[in-house]
């Protein structure tokens, strides 16, 4: 029977069957306005995303390469570091004030202070 309504409709059924599609085609046509809204922002936002990505990736970069520099200058300093604080310290025993540490090491009188804090 259902097959009979489908095939042969009545006269108030062609009509609710042409509302219903209109109605239909409208609720989709709306769905896909919002649908190519969505895409939009989401691809706004994945574009965003991209430049942010990239700025992070330019920062890591930097401090890969700060941290080179940094431990090369650790290294340079380690080794001539710890003469110089041993010196320092030796003249310190020696009776020397910081000025003459300074300016026998020639190097400045802060961290001369500096290093003999330290000791203590």
């Amino acid at each position: 029977m259902l097959k009979q309504q489908i095939n042969n409709p009545g006269p108030g059924q062609a009509d609710k069957a042409l509302t219903d599609r209109t109605q239909l085609s409208v609720e989709i046509a709306e769905i896909s306005e919002i649908a190519e809204m969505l895409f939009g922002k989401i691809e706004d936002r994945m574009k965003a995303l991209v430049g942010v990505e990239q700025r992070l990736d330019s920062k890591i970069a930097l401090l890969e390469e700060l941290i080179q520099r940094l431990e090369k200058a650790a290294q340079s300093y380690g080794s001539g570091g710890d003469k110089q604080y041993r010196d320092i310290t030796e003249l310190s025993a020696r009776g020397l004030k910081i000025d003459d540490i300074a300016g026998l090491l020639d190097i400045p009188r802060g961290e001369v202070e500096l290093i003999l804090r330290l000791r203590k």
